[in-house]
């Protein structure tokens, strides 16, 4: 009597599912994190931008001889941008039009960054890429969310009361 195979047994089946199952769960957490990847990668373009911005402001505060005044002004696309010694001024309106960021909500659509100013000298901002997790801008604590680019203006005096500064973008992305 001759049997006709036409199928797959039982124990082949399981076999195949099990092996699947196998890969699966060495496969997935590599693909598990993808946001977060997008937003630290996403970061690490703002702070590059930056660090182009606040060089490329600091060359034209040179040549226009404002580099060493604790307050100046320059022109970048018509438009007056506050510089601190040199540096753009860290508030939402300087640096979105020096990075050219959108931070407007556009066609029901949010913004891709927002920027959070520390202080009112306007020396330091935080800026976050916009989690749909999040519903208002005091998610975005830094003490517990850490994922965001922080832009800060430092001041050192010497002795004889010259006063140089330097600007610095840093990238937290520990909790993207």
């Amino acid at each position: 009597m001759k049997r006709n195979s036409g199928g797959f047994t039982l124990v082949e089946l399981i076999v195949v599912i099990v092996i699947l199952g196998i890969l699966a769960v060495t496969a997935a957490p590599k693909f598990m994190d993808l946001q977060g990847d997008a937003r630290r990668a996403s970061l690490q373009g703002v702070q590059g931008a930056l660090n182009s911005a606040k060089s490329l402001a600091f060359g034209k505060a040179l040549l226009n001889g404002v580099e060493k005044n604790a307050t100046g002004t320059i022109k970048v696309n018509g438009q007056d941008v506050d510089l601190i010694y040199g540096y753009p001024k860290a508030t939402s309106d300087v640096l979105s039009l020096v990075m050219d960021l959108d931070l407007t909500d556009t066609a029901g659509s949010q913004a891709d960054y927002f920027i959070s100013e520390v202080g009112s000298d306007g020396k330091e901002a935080n800026i976050f890429t916009y989690d749909s997790g999040k519903t208002n801008n005091s998610d975005y604590d830094i003490s517990t969310y850490k994922c965001y680019v922080n832009y800060k203006i430092s001041e050192t005096t010497a002795a004889d009361g010259t006063v140089t500064a330097d600007a610095k973008a840093t990238l937290f992305a520990t909790g993207c």
